[in-house]
This record gives structure tokens, sequence and C-alpha cells, in this order.
């Protein structure tokens, strides 16, 4: 589904004021953690901004890894254009709409977005370009250092400034809380999955991410120490990981460890 074009659509603040506003953004929200894969729920992205009434969006999550530069996964609800030009500007975990976020736990608009480089000038004169002239970014913590953003654009200044902007902004909350979950799901699937995780193996990592040593897992499991330290050997070369430690944050990073 397209989004609202840029050269029509009313102020969010304008719509947020209609009767059936809520209701309509709701009922595409919900629907977001349906999505059976990342391109459906982009899709589903797409109709929940356009029923807030924005522009554009877009959605990204750092994933902590043992060591290594974090992963990333990203959703751009908006003009193609802009996920191309802003690739070759850097990846959207260095954008300053993603530095608010990491040090923000509430909602802030661009008018709180400090640019400390040229280059954040530069990335935010690029958004404007594609429908983010105003914008509304919602940080969210997800797992053991993940962090995720979603921002709102729009193509009106300070739409998202104001008393008027309460509604927005408690619905764009519940959008990203749904992403969130659907992320949450996903990464757990694929990393398990990837991994070839057993039920037994979520269960030792637990232990010590709980921070039991050897002999307590042993005699809380029944294996013996030696067996504890060899099935945590191939956890360790299965998740990419140097110590178990480390296997266990990253299951953590992944949401892995709260259910098992």
């Amino acid at each position: 589904m397209s989004l609202i074009d840029p050269a029509h659509c009313p102020s969010i603040r304008a719509l947020a004021s209609r009767p059936d506003y809520a209701a309509l953004a709701l009922a595409a929200i919900v629907r977001v953690p349906l999505a059976p894969d990342p391109p459906q729920l982009l899709d589903r992205l797409m109709n929940a901004t356009t029923a807030l009434g924005a522009t554009a969006s877009v959605f990204t999550a750092a994933i902590p890894e043992d060591g290594r530069e974090p992963s990333s996964f990203s959703l751009f609800a908006c003009h193609p254009g802009f996920a191309h030009s802003q690739h070759s500007q850097g990846p959207m975990t260095h954008h300053p709409w993603f530095r608010f976020a990491r040090s923000h736990s509430t909602p802030g608009t661009d008018q709180q977005m400090p640019c400390h480089l040229e280059a954040d000038s530069a990335s935010l004169d690029l958004a404007r370009q594609y429908g983010f002239r105003s914008c509304l970014v919602i940080p969210t913590a997800g797992g053991v250092g993940r962090i995720e953003m979603l921002c709102l654009g729009s193509k009106h200044a300070e739409d998202f400034e104001g008393p008027e902007a309460r509604l927005v902004r408690t619905l764009a909350r519940s959008l990203a809380a749904e992403l969130h979950d659907w992320l949450t799901v996903y990464l757990q699937r694929r990393l398990r999955e990837n991994a070839r995780l057993q039920d037994k193996d979520l269960d030792l990592l637990t232990l010590e991410w709980q921070g039991l040593g050897t002999k307590e897992i042993s005699s809380r499991t029944g294996m013996s120490t030696a067996s504890v330290n060899s099935r945590f050997q191939r956890i360790n070369v299965r998740l990419q990981c140097s110590n178990r430690k480390a296997s266990a944050k990253r299951a953590a990073a992944y949401g892995l460890l709260e259910s098992a």
C-alpha cells in the first residue's frame, strides 16, 4: 500500500482531531505483530504509518554481538530513494535520530535533535527531502543492550508539537511496542534455528546468565561438570562466541532467555 502523497495530505494534528482517528490507527497497528515475514511487516508498517497520518517512517534496531559491530535490522516505510541515499551516508545506527534513541527513554521531536557534527545536519537535511520535515522519534529498549527506534515523519513543520500531538505520541508508542514484539519473536526464531539451539541449551544459558558456576549448574541439571563444560563449548561454537558468558549475553540480547 502506498503512503499518503505528501503534496496532498493534511497535518497529523488535523487528522488526530477526527473522531475515528484513534480507532482507524489502532486497527492498523494491531495487525503489525501478525506479519509472517519482514516484507509483510514493512507493508503493515506502511499501513500503520498512513493511518497515523504520517508521511513516512523508519524502524531500526541494533543488536549487540560478541566483540563485533552490532548487527542491525531496518525497515524504511517511505520513498525508496531515502533508504538508498541514507545508505550512502552511513548506517541508520549512526543517524542523529538513533543517537537520540540511545540516550533517551521517552519520545522526542526533531526540535530536540542536536547536531554535533556536520554529518548530522546533512542526514537531517536528507530526511527532510523524503517526508521528514518534522519527526517524532520513539526509543525502545529490547533485550540486553538492544536499542530500537521508530521515527515518524511529516511534511508539515512542528506536526508533533503541542497538546494536539499527545494522542499521536500515544499511538506511535503503541506501534513501536508492536514492532518490538514482532522483532523479538523474529530474532529468537532466527538465532535458535541458525545456532541449532535446543531447550536444554537455553536452560544452561539461562543458568549461566543468572551467574551460576559449573558446579552449581551441574547440581541443578543433574549433568556432570564435564558434560556441562562440553555442552557449553558446543554452544559457544554455534553462537560464534568466545566464551559461555558471551554466549549467554548474546542469547539474552536476542530475547531467547526471557521464556527459557
